[in-house]
């Protein structure tokens, strides 16, 4: 199964539409005004998977999300150095900023400095081996905000290649809930560039969908300020309606059965509760009618005398 491409192109103009209408109307002196929203893949699954994963699910892309203007920070395990050295020597000029775990501990230790951290990078990559004490290093407030670091093997023969790939690629963590986000593009990039990227991204997503196709109900694209825009909802499968309104006539069924059975439980109570009235009334009047006979058998008997 496949995206509609004409129905994505369209929500694609829409939503860079719809970003450069929001430039316009912002104010002038307004500074701080972001002009370039991420945009983002929305995936909503009928069942959602009990199974949670810590390692997000590394999904590649057409085309590269990261270039040197942005700006990516490294977690490494050990602050050593001549490590450190190799790494920056590496030759990617878009990681700004190498941090140890050390220093998630004792320099980045309060909110407001993991906050500073959090809104100074755009992708945070992080050393494989320590992916599970992240939580708590860095806190919720960077997987609320969808930063959650992507692992990479620093101890890789081919170290560059290693890292080139993580650049290239976006990052997919099964949410809580039934609805999925994952980020395809900017609103900067070109259309068809973010075309690919959303058709391209959902192709990779679904493998790591419990049922795949089966399993999800709606997709869309958003960016941060924007409603989400449709391009697939699933109709109910005829099997399915069927099974329920096959189900809904046994169910029915059952109910009348079982009126039935009621009723006739309830008459012959009701015959049951009759027929012991009479059998209580019947012994009083035997006695009764003996006491009547016995006193006119005594008046005959005294007239006599």
């Amino acid at each position: 199964m496949s995206l509609n491409n004409e129905l994505v192109t369209k929500a694609v103009n829409s939503l860079i539409a719809h970003t450069k209408k929001k430039e316009e109307n912002e104010e002038p002196t307004n500074l701080f005004a972001n002009t370039v929203e991420p945009m983002h893949l929305i995936v909503t699954v009928k069942k959602i998977s009990h199974k949670m994963r810590i390692k997000p699910y590394r999904i590649p892309l057409r085309n590269c999300l990261y270039d040197e203007s942005s700006s990516v920070c490294l977690i490494i395990k050990n602050h050593d150095e001549e490590h450190v050295e190799k790494l920056k020597n590496l030759g990617f000029p878009v990681i700004k900023e190498i941090v140890s775990m050390h220093d998630l501990k004792s320099k980045y230790n309060g909110f407001e400095t993991k906050r500073q951290l959090m809104n100074a990078h755009d992708l945070f990559l992080t050393d494989d081996r320590v992916i599970n004490g992240l939580p708590k290093a860095l806190g919720g407030k960077f997987y609320l905000a969808k930063k959650i670091p992507a692992p990479v093997n620093l101890r890789a023969k081919n170290l560059r290649n290693e890292i080139g790939k993580a650049l290239k690629c976006t990052y997919y963590k099964a949410a809580r809930g039934s609805c999925n986000s994952v980020r395809v593009g900017t609103t900067d990039m070109a259309p068809a560039m973010l075309i690919e990227n959303t058709m391209g991204t959902l192709d990779n997503l679904v493998k790591h969908i419990p049922k795949g196709w089966d399993n999800i109900q709606s997709v869309g694209i958003k960016t941060g300020t924007s409603l989400t825009l449709p391009i697939y909802n699933a109709l109910p499968n005829a099997s399915t309606v069927i099974s329920n309104a096959a189900a809904d006539d046994d169910e029915a069924m059952e109910d009348v059965e079982g009126e039935t059975e009621g009723a006739e439980k309830k008459e012959k109570k009701e015959k049951k509760e009759k027929a012991s009235k009479k059998s209580k009334k019947s012994p009083l009047s035997r006695t009764k009618a003996k006491n009547i006979v016995k006193a006119h058998a005594k008046k005959r008997a005294e007239a006599t005398a």
